[in-house]
Formats: structure tokens, sequence, C-alpha cells
């Protein structure tokens, strides 16, 4: 069931990445730094990212629970699947038009 909701969370995200219709600033970061350092891949630098993140917010005091590291290291991963599959339908669609 957990699972579900990271791969739907993924889903989202690489639909919203990949129209660029206004992503946001978690997702960005990602985005820019995997434009920037060629040799590594998206789900890499999200992982990274996204435990920056978690380190960060808890030496202010935030909590961190399990489901934010299995976010951390599983969201990545997934939305790189789908990327590329959102941007062939994202192009055959303004093809079409």
């Amino acid at each position: 069931m957990v699972f579900n909701v990271f791969v739907i969370l993924s889903i989202g995200m690489a639909l919203v990445i990949s129209s660029d219709a206004g992503t946001g600033p978690n997702d960005l970061v990602a985005v820019i730094l995997t434009d920037k350092l060629k040799r590594f891949q998206f789900r890499t630098v999200r992982i990274c990212c996204d435990l920056f993140f978690i380190i960060t917010g808890f030496l202010l005091g935030g909590t961190v629970g399990i489901g934010t590291v299995a976010a951390a290291f599983l969201v990545g991963p997934v939305v790189q699947i789908f990327r590329p599959i959102h941007e062939r339908a994202i192009q055959r669609i303004f093809k079409e038009l």
C-alpha cells in the first residue's frame, strides 16, 4: 500500500516535470542539478537532494520518520522511469495539435 503512494506521487511528479508546467522548488533543484551535472542521473541527484533536505530539516529540529527516508530513496528512481514515458506522450500530443 505504501509503495503505491510513492508510485502515484512519482508519476505525478514526472508528468509535471516533463510538461514544464511549473515544477515545484524541491523538484526543480534536482532537475537543474541534473542538467548541470551531466554525468549523474536524475535518480542519484534526487536521492542526494532529498537526503540533504532531510538532514537539514532534522538539524533544524524536525522529525524524520521511516516514510520520509523511504520516499527519499524511492521517489527519484521511480520518477526517472516515468519521465521519458511522459515526455514521449507530451511530444505526441503537441505534435497532433
